[in-house]
C-alpha cells in the first residue's frame, strides 16, 4: 500500500490502475481473514472427534489435515486394515480375486479413488521427506527410489499407520514406523 502510494505520487501509475491494485489487495486481505476463520472453525468442531490430538502428534499433518482425518476414520472399522484404507485412498494397488486366488490391479485411477485425501496425504508426505530428523527408512526410501515414488511410498505408510492409531486409540508417538 505505502508503495503503492510512493509510485503514485513520482506519477508512475494511473490513479486508475492505483485504485484496481488496492481493490485487489482488500479482496486478498479479506480472503485471507475468511480463510483463517474457517480453519478455526474446522479446527473447533473438529476437536470433539476422539482422535484429533493423537492426529495432530503425526508428522505432516496440521489442523486441517487432523480434521479431515477424523472425517474419514469416523469408524475405522469400515476398513478391515490399513492396507484397504490406503487402497481407497489411492496409495496402495487394489486387489481382487476369490478362491484363494488374489489379484492385484494396481493402484487406482483419479476417477476411482478419493483424490483430494490422496492429495492431502502426498502434502504430508513432503513435510515428512522436508523434515531434518528422519527415520532411517524414510532416508533410505528417499535415496533409492525416485522423488515421486518415495513419496507415494511415504504417504501410503502415513496413511497406514494413521489408519491404525485410530483403530486401536492410539497417539503417534507409541507407533515409531515414520520417526526417528
Amino acid at each position: 500500500s505505502s508503495a503503492l502510494e510512493s509510485l503514485k505520487e513520482r506519477g508512475d501509475v494511473s490513479p486508475l490502475v492505483a485504485e484496481e491494485l488496492r481493490t485487489t489487495v482488500e479482496a486478498i486481505k479479506t480472503k485471507i481473514k475468511r480463510q483463517k476463520k474457517l480453519d478455526q472453525e474446522i479446527e473447533q468442531l473438529a476437536r470433539g472427534c476422539k482422535s484429533y490430538e493423537n492426529f495432530l502428534k503425526t508428522p505432516g499433518v496440521g489442523p486441517v489435515t487432523a480434521a479431515m482425518l477424523c472425517v474419514l476414520l469416523c469408524d475405522p472399522s469400515i476398513f478391515a486394515n490399513g492396507r484397504q484404507f490406503a487402497a481407497y485412498i489411492g496409495l496402495a494397488p487394489r486387489s481382487r480375486g476369490s478362491g484363494g486366488k488374489n489379484y492385484v490391479i494396481g493402484i487406482p485411477s483419479k476417477f476411482n479413488c478419493d483424490c483430494e485425501s490422496r492429495a492431502v496425504f502426498v502434502e504430508c508426505a513432503q513435510a515428512i521427506a522436508r523434515c531434518k530428523n528422519k527415520s532411517p527408512w524414510v532416508e533410505g526410501i528417499l535415496r533409492r527410489k525416485p522423488k515421486k515414488v518415495a513419496l507415494i511410498a511415504i504417504a501410503n505408510k502415513l496413511a497406514r499407520q494413521v489408519w491404525a492409531m485410530a483403530n486401536k486409540g492410539e497417539s503417534f508417538k507409541q507407533m515409531e514406523i515414520l520417526t526417528a
